[in-house]
């Protein structure tokens, strides 16, 4: 998912390559979240194994990879906020907007059918059209896949948000982002600590919090000003963030082992605020630290792979598991093993990528 974006000339804190020059196309902070988030992607899809069935809670192991799953729970926020932080400065025509939505739904359809073949392979007679158009249509052919139906929303609304956007005034935005993240974040939470649950006919009627995140993105890429001051707190709340649900989630663990991941919600404050505390850190980082100009080049042509990488993670993931499983059961170093399954699926699914976008027509869809 990679855009180019023009800096704004009153922007603040603005990446920096060798000599402190401003990038001129693509920011390398960015890239750098978006390889991270595609890393967390995966994360997110093979790590619960390890607390919920490898491991014994209250053990090192447990807590390590809790800490690690809610880590990776950032992934989604963090690309919807780099897309609001890239694409909501911008003034797009419905036309463009739909040629977006297009490009999205193309995807969907192609890689949902690949994905559908394989799952299938084995009971060919199974598969039928009609079956196919119902999978996509009311559900989703692999788990990853819930991301490209919120982008191609997205997508299709893409021109009033940035209309809304670029109307709001600093004060207007931070109120919409109290609503949509703040209130709006906190209702699943609810039910995990009051055990009751907001009547829907009045949570309805506001903005989501997925939509919420895309405008933290434009707020902090555009609004904000990030000093060391700003930059500690964000490291204080997303290390708090993350202690907080893990702690939590031993306690609610402690009252029912059987149903204990209640704070796993997507669209909850604690997750949203880790991931904005993530964007703010790097954002700061990127006027500390100067990248040469070969580096940045490295970093942002792996950041150009990282849709790829998310459409065939699941695919590399399904192949390698049985070696995974294997491997484990005559290896103690189960957290280790787990890390370098994650590296193995993010490799293999980026060397794809980079082949198939060699084929003309292809590059620009992926």
């Amino acid at each position: 998912m990679t855009t180019t974006v023009k800096n704004k000339p009153q922007q603040i804190n603005k990446p920096l390559t060798k000599k402190g020059t401003p990038t001129t196309s693509r920011k390398t902070y960015i890239e750098v979240m978006r390889i991270i988030a595609a890393f967390l992607v995966i994360v997110n899809h093979t790590n619960s194994n390890i607390f919920l069935k490898y491991s014994k809670p209250e053990t090192l192991t447990w807590y390590l990879s809790i800490s690690y799953f809610f880590l990776s729970k950032i992934a989604v926020p963090v690309f919807l906020m780099i897309m609001g932080g890239l694409l909501l400065e911008k003034t797009d025509s419905p036309k463009k907007s739909f040629q977006r939505a297009f490009r999205i739904f193309v995807i969907l359809i192609v890689f949902s059918a690949i994905y559908y073949v394989y799952f299938h392979r084995n009971a060919l007679d199974t598969m039928s059209f009609s079956d196919f158009f119902k999978v996509i249509f009311a559900r989703r052919v692999t788990n990853a896949f819930w991301y490209l139906y919120t982008y191609l929303g997205i997508m299709i609304i893409l021109p009033l948000l940035q209309c809304m956007a670029q109307a709001f005034s600093k004060k207007l935005m931070r109120y919409f982002l109290i609503i949509s993240i703040g209130v709006m974040g906190f209702v699943p939470l609810f039910n995990t600590f009051f055990d009751i649950v907001p009547n829907p006919f009045f949570t309805k009627t506001f903005f989501v919090p997925l939509i919420g995140m895309v405008f933290a993105g434009f707020y902090i890429e555009h609004h904000m000003k990030i000093t060391k001051t700003v930059f500690c707190y964000a490291c204080l709340f997303f290390v708090s963030s993350i202690t907080f649900e893990v702690l939590y989630t031993h306690k609610l663990w402690q009252e029912n082992p059987n149903r204990y991941l209640l704070l796993d919600n997507r669209e909850s404050i604690f997750i949203t605020i880790c991931a904005a505390s993530f964007y703010i850190i790097f954002k700061y980082l990127s006027t500390k630290i100067e990248i040469d100009n070969t580096p940045s080049k490295v970093i942002c042509y792996f950041g150009s792979l990282t849709f790829g990488i998310y459409l065939f993670s699941d695919l590399i993931l399904d192949i390698t598991k049985p070696y995974y499983t294997e491997f484990i059961t005559s290896n103690n170093k189960l957290f280790l093993s787990t890390i370098l399954w994650q590296i193995i699926i993010f490799i293999s699914s980026a060397v794809i990528t980079a082949i198939i976008k060699l084929i003309p027509g292809i590059k620009k869809y992926i």
